[in-house]
């Protein structure tokens, strides 16, 4: 067996850029990954770079500071989230960052929290496009609450989509056709499966329709897209598709895998 790894791009950002109702944020977060980095982009901003320059290091220390500010996270905690892996960032660096994100894209304050703030206080509860819903009857309002309203509707839109449209999914093929792949987790924004060479093929596909489906999210459509790695270890990442590959070429990527398992 090899890993067959199904990840959300940038899934809970894009559910966040869409809920802002800001046409430049929503533009962005319905392109393609191949086409646009949100990470990176923001990346170019805070460190005055090209989209070229701009190191594996920066990316990853941008995207801690977009979702940590979506969420409205401290200063303090972004910057010892950051040293955990290994990245060096001051608490006032940190501050820094966030104001330059939220000066170049003011609706996720204004628009999208503002809004989850509104809700809570009219409703005492949140509820995501799949019904699910969340109360807050009893909580003090304040910042830890707040936090706790930016974080849930993303992340439940997120997990209720990876659920439904991936786990169950998966499952419900490998049963309706006896196939000899098993699913090993499902965990943040991904599905990872135990397969064969023959059968990933047809999952990969799978995946992609039911995952890439269309959903609207407070009346704004958006498909959120689904990249795939094979892979002799879990996160391994040893064949990976940004985009859907064509059979020939995933044949050639999980033939190589294939090899480097019996290795």
């Amino acid at each position: 067996m090899m890993f067959l790894r199904a990840d959300l791009s940038t899934a809970e950002h894009r559910v966040t850029s869409v809920l802002t109702h800001d046409d430049e944020l929503i533009s962005m977060a319905r392109k393609r990954s191949w086409e646009f980095d949100a990470y990176k982009n923001f990346a170019c901003i805070a460190f005055d770079k090209q989209p070229d320059e701009v190191t594996k290091k920066e990316r990853a220390a941008s995207k801690t500071v977009v979702l940590g500010t979506d969420y409205d996270m401290q200063a303090q905690r972004m910057s010892d989230s950051l040293l955990k892996r290994g990245i060096i960032v001051s608490t006032a660096e940190c501050e820094v960052l966030q104001n330059k994100y939220l000066t170049r894209f003011p609706a996720i304050r204004d628009g999208y929290q503002y809004r989850a703030r509104m809700k809570c206080i009219e409703k005492r509860y949140l509820e995501n496009s799949w019904g699910r819903r969340i109360y807050f009857t009893y909580e003090r309002l304040g910042p830890e609450l707040n936090r706790r309203l930016y974080a849930w509707t993303p992340q439940s839109e997120i997990g209720d989509l990876l659920n439904q449209w991936g786990f169950i999914a998966a499952h419900q093929f490998i049963e309706r056709y006896a196939l000899s792949s098993r699913i090993n987790l499902q965990v943040h924004d991904e599905v990872c499966i135990s397969t064969t060479v023959s059968e990933g093929w047809d999952l990969m596909r799978l995946l992609k329709e039911s995952l890439e489906r269309e959903r609207e999210y407070e009346g704004v459509k958006l498909s959120i897209p689904v990249e795939f790695s094979l892979e002799t270890r879990y996160h391994s990442e040893d064949c990976e598709f940004k985009k859907s590959p064509s059979h020939e070429e995933y044949l050639i990527g999980a033939n190589k895998v294939w090899e480097q398992r019996i290795q």
